[in-house]
């Protein structure tokens, strides 16, 4: 019998990418980036475990770090918690110091120097207060590929001074905020900062929250880890406070015999991704360890997972 050509014929290769990750590559290419196929799926595949397991609205701020250059790699998958809602910060991170194409490779992620660079995401801690996010309502996360110094995300450290904001994560094998292996600490008081910290040390995916004034969870690659939570009189962040937060580093209100003078902390080794916003269903443990394996996967997915 006769085959029918048309059945001999190849399908259409259409590739029905999830609407996200199609915007966020329309974003990554008029910011002069590049992006793959295979990072596309990749990129589609993190967006549709997030909305399968409820936690989409969670995140203000995300990003990948991923793309096959600088400018892909500075380009956020989402910037509020939904993709038709209100849109905050910039389109792209601010390059300071600044990272040199050679700082990043797909494969590795962003290394920073412990000196000079750090990515400023146009994201305000008092845009995290306008948008609801607060020291007993705020997650922080970041993606360490490699042992790090330095804080990793955030802004006005040291909030207990001065009564300023904070809203900072350290999980540095030789952290610079306090003298412990992870740190997190959001809020406003002038009778101490909020925060909470864990004394192992390593790297991986670590996920920072708060789900009330002295309920903090830490967890590192989807394991819990023993935290004390500090001084849980914070007051809230403030709507007015623009300090921006910080990507490879952080901003500190207070300079030890300068009084508050911004001075930014620096981060080395290399960086994979991290995600800011409200804790939602991040709350649950199922939440959290849907967002844990939807990393784990993304990042396997590139090649880059520790």
């Amino acid at each position: 019998m006769t085959m029918n050509s048309r059945l001999m014929r190849p399908r259409a290769s259409g590739v029905a990418y999830h609407p996200e990750a199609k915007a966020w590559r329309t974003a990554a290419l008029a910011n002069g980036g590049t992006v793959s196929a295979s990072t596309m799926q990749a990129v589609s595949d993190f967006c549709a475990a997030i909305d399968a397991a409820g936690i989409r609205s969670s995140f203000l701020r995300l990003n990948l770090v991923c793309g096959g250059n600088l400018a892909a790699a500075r380009t956020p998958l989402y910037r509020g918690a939904s993709a038709t809602g209100t849109q905050y910060g910039a389109a792209i991170d601010t390059n300071v110091g600044p990272y040199a194409s050679g700082d990043y490779s797909q494969a590795t992620g962003l290394t920073g120097d412990g000196a000079t660079k750090y990515l400023d995401t146009t994201l305000t801690i008092g845009t995290l207060a306008t948008f609801g996010a607060n020291y007993s309502n705020v997650h922080v996360s970041v993606y360490n590929r490699t042992s790090v110094t330095g804080p990793q995300f955030g802004g006005s450290d040291y909030a207990g001074y001065y009564n300023t904001n904070a809203c900072a994560l350290d999980c540095g094998t030789n952290a610079t905020i306090g003298d412990t292996a992870a740190y997190f600490q959001a809020g406003s008081s002038s009778n101490g900062d909020h925060d909470m910290y864990a004394s192992t040390a390593g790297y991986g995916f670590t996920l920072a929250l708060f789900s009330s004034a002295a309920t903090g969870l830490m967890a590192r690659q989807g394991a819990a880890l023993s935290v004390t939570v500090r001084n849980v009189a914070a007051s809230a962040f403030q709507i007015t406070d623009a300090t921006p937060l910080l990507f490879g580093g952080c901003w500190s209100s207070y300079d030890a015999g300068s009084g508050p003078v911004p001075t930014p902390y620096y981060a080395d080794g290399a960086v994979a991704g991290y995600s800011v916003g409200t804790v939602g269903n991040l709350s649950f443990a199922g939440g959290r360890a849907a967002f844990n394996s939807a990393m784990a996967a993304f990042q396997s997915a590139l090649g880059r997972a520790v």
